[in-house]
């Protein structure tokens, strides 16, 4: 999220961040009351948050964006993270004996992509009053990811990058601590720290408990140990139930940093917004759709996979080729997608997720199943997206 504010205030917009963190039992005897009493386990979870706060405290920036919206000037508050500083001089990674660097911030696309709003201007808030212009690079608005670079002196603000190939690659334990940091509400708030943990991991998302509010989209999740394990995006705050509004606490969710490493990647190379490919299908899980005698004669254990309930005439899953004998035409409905690009898929995000990380010309492989003459065969079926 990103907080809206006019040339004092105005109004906002969303943003969150995150930090994951374990605690080990080894003793089984041990109970609740005794590892939160215990002062050594204490201190140490207290010393490790603090310790982590503070050392990645200057790679955390605030993103401030100005332009016209009918007629007014206005401004937006987002968060990003530095994740790479060079030398201006050499090109290459900075050093301590670095006096100038170009600075690369990962942000949220919403954060730098303004609905109805005209000639931006993007800065970089260090915090005292610090403002540097800063030049949007590039964006992917379906992973909702971004990059800004900033030049600055090294003599004069204190700066340090976030290592993003160095990140928690690996899917993090739920229930292990996580620390967000960002610049809620505005910028008087510049790199508030929250505290909470990780509550629901998928390949797509991290869901976490920590406390963000409109202003920090875009802000870093790190672990206990500092290591980036995503960037903020969005939060769950109502649910509507019969009628009934229902506020919802603690559900705030981070892009993971490795799908961020490859949308960076992509970012850099096209230096661009992106223009994600689309398949032009409608799918949804097994259960929903094959009764249970359809499900049954599946053949081996499928329990996971999608089926299309819609296509669309001319796009790219109708357009998908087979070398099989017993394929007709392309992707159709009533097919079960249980493989894209040899990944198991087990659910509608899987696809989506999946796809999101492919451009335009690349080739995807999908492994189906498809019910002929009362029997399901697998078939492949390939496509070069357009």
């Amino acid at each position: 999220m990103k907080k809206k504010l006019g040339i004092l205030f105005s109004s906002l917009l969303l943003i969150l961040i995150l930090v994951g963190c374990s605690l080990n039992i080894n003793d089984p005897k041990a109970t609740i009351g005794q590892v939160f009493t215990d002062d050594t386990t204490y201190e140490l979870i207290q010393t490790n948050i603090t310790k982590t706060a503070e050392e990645v405290d200057s790679a955390c920036v605030a993103v401030y964006v100005e332009y016209e919206s009918f007629g007014q000037k206005v401004a937006s508050i987002g968060s990003g993270v530095i994740y790479r500083m060079l030398d201006k001089k050499t090109g290459q990674a900075a050093t301590e004996e670095t006096k100038d660097v170009m600075c690369y911030v990962v942000t949220n696309e919403h954060v730098i992509n303004i609905e109805n709003g005209r000639n931006p201007n993007y800065y970089i808030y260090l915090g005292d009053d610090n403002y540097i212009e800063a030049d949007p690079i590039g964006s992917d608005a379906s992973n909702d990811v971004a990059i800004l670079s900033f030049d600055a002196k090294l003599n004069e603000y204190d700066l340090s990058s976030v290592n993003i190939m160095e990140g928690e690659l690996s899917l993090p334990t739920v229930g292990n601590y996580c620390i967000a940091i960002g610049t809620p509400l505005d910028l008087e708030n510049y790199n508030y720290v929250s505290v909470g943990n990780v509550a629901k991991i998928s390949l797509s998302e991290i869901m976490h408990t920590a406390a963000i509010n409109p202003g920090n989209s875009g802000g870093a999740l790190f672990s206990i140990t500092g290591k980036l394990l995503g960037i903020n995006a969005r939060k769950n705050t109502i649910i509507e139930e019969e009628n009934e509004i229902i506020p919802i606490e603690g559900m705030g969710y981070a892009i993971p940093v490795w799908t961020l490493k490859d949308v960076i990647g992509d970012i850099e190379s096209t230096h661009e917004a992106i223009d994600r490919p689309t398949l032009g299908i409608t799918v949804t899980t097994i259960n929903a759709t094959l009764n249970r005698d359809d499900a049954d004669k599946i053949p081996g254990t499928m329990n996971q996979g999608v089926v299309i309930v819609e296509i669309v005439e001319g796009g790219n899953a109708y357009n998908a080729t087979s070398n099989d004998e017993l394929a007709e035409g392309g992707l159709q409905v009533g097919d079960v997608i249980y493989k894209f690009n040899d990944k198991e898929i087990s659910r509608n995000q899987d696809v989506s997720y999946e796809l999101s990380l492919l451009l335009k010309g690349d080739d995807v492989k999908f492994t189906i199943l498809r019910k002929i003459n009362n029997e399901w065969q697998e078939l492949e079926y390939f496509v070069t997206l357009k």
